[in-house]
């Protein structure tokens, strides 16, 4: 609207000064003729007698000069001056550097406020993104060891530990645990909670007769939770320090063994090169064990390890107590058992093939992680 003004403004200032001029060169005209009346003094200024004084008279009588008139071009640049609104264009500026398409994020001090919500921030201690929601930074957890494929943790229990905050939920994570070049990394199912978390899925039981533990490492294996998938412990992980044998459902009671409870035994390392991968046939008296209930996070026994007896474990017919034994640690055999001293079963089929604890269920598919 104001560039509509200021034109219409500059036209009527023009027209103001050209009327004015106008009007002078009338009086003129007429002071002129009226000058001429006399005669002498009109014909004297035309000798040059007086004819200077005589146009000073008759520019003095009107009271302006002609030539104190302001041009245009002058009532232009003080409009211009009286109404600087908007500046002239400037020249293009050099371009700026390029990133690359990174942004970076600094360290901050300040406090979550409702001032800063939404505000992003680098943790340089977790060496991740944090974001304000307006009272606390919350770690953005998108980024982080075993969240993409090029930054895979060693194992489960690795990519647990690699923050302060332990916020990582169970699910898949990518794991490289020979380490090196990520070409290899793989995802695996991590159990994140069970007695502080870092399980890595080995290999999955849902069929009765199905053998979960083979000679051959499967990387499939590590991220199928409902299928038939047998493996065993990778090679690079030997420096593991627990097995558990647990079913899918998050409330089922488990079965935890302890490589390091009542070593050095012989029966111990047989059966820990068994879980990683050596042939075996074996009946031994195996210590390390425990059951864990995650719903009250309690273990049986309270204290110390205990120890299954006539333990079997072969690797053409699967893990097993004695099939007269309690029943109360681990039946995972190929085919059923025909004692019943079982807790709970829900299909007769179920019993001395899959179950832990004392449990047994047809259907739900039994874990068998490390950490």
């Amino acid at each position: 609207m104001l560039r509509l003004f200021i034109p219409l403004f500059l036209v009527l200032i023009l027209r103001s000064f050209a009327s004015q001029k106008k009007s002078v060169s009338n009086v003129s005209s007429q002071n002129h003729c009226c000058n001429c009346r006399d005669g002498r003094d009109g014909r004297d200024g035309q000798n040059g007698k007086d004819g200077r004084d005589g146009r000073d008279g008759i520019n003095a009588g009107n009271g302006m000069k002609s030539s104190s008139l302001p041009s245009p071009r002058l009532v232009l640049r003080i409009v211009k001056d009286l109404f600087v609104f908007q500046g002239q264009k400037g020249e293009r500026g050099s371009p700026g550097n390029n990133p690359g398409g990174v942004i970076k994020f600094s360290d901050t001090a300040e406090k979550c406020t409702a001032n800063i919500a939404g505000s992003v921030s680098y943790n340089s201690s977790q060496k991740s993104l944090q974001l304000c929601d307006g009272s606390v930074w919350l770690p953005v957890l998108t980024v982080g060891k075993g969240y993409t494929k090029d930054r895979p943790g060693r194992h489960c229990l690795d990519i647990l530990n690699s923050g302060k905050l332990k916020l990582h939920g169970s699910g898949l994570y990518w794991i490289d645990p020979n380490g090196g070049s990520t070409a290899d990394s793989f995802q695996a199912f991590c159990d994140m909670e069970t007695e502080r978390g870092g399980w890595t899925l080995v290999a999955t039981k849902v069929s009765p007769g199905f053998l979960f533990i083979k000679t051959i490492f499967s990387s499939v294996a590590a991220a199928t939770k409902k299928a038939d998938a047998a493996s065993h412990i990778h090679p690079s992980m030997g420096d593991w320090k627990e097995v558990m044998f647990r079913f899918a459902d998050v409330d089922t009671i488990r079965v935890i063994y302890n490589r390091k409870a009542g070593a050095p035994n012989k029966d111990k390392e047989e059966f820990d090169k068994f879980l990683m991968g050596k042939s075996m046939s074996l009946i031994k008296n195996v210590n390390g064990f425990y059951k864990y209930s995650p719903a009250d996070k309690k273990r049986n026994p309270s204290v110390g390890f205990a120890t299954i007896s006539s333990f079997y474990f072969w690797s053409s017919r699967g893990i097993s107590e004695n099939h007269s034994g309690t029943d109360k640690w681990l039946d995972m055999w190929n085919t059923g058992d025909g004692s019943n001293n079982y807790i709970y079963s829900d299909n007769s089929r179920a019993r001395g093939t899959k179950c832990i604890a004392g449990y047994c269920y047809l259907n739900k598919p039994i874990w068998v992680m490390v950490r």
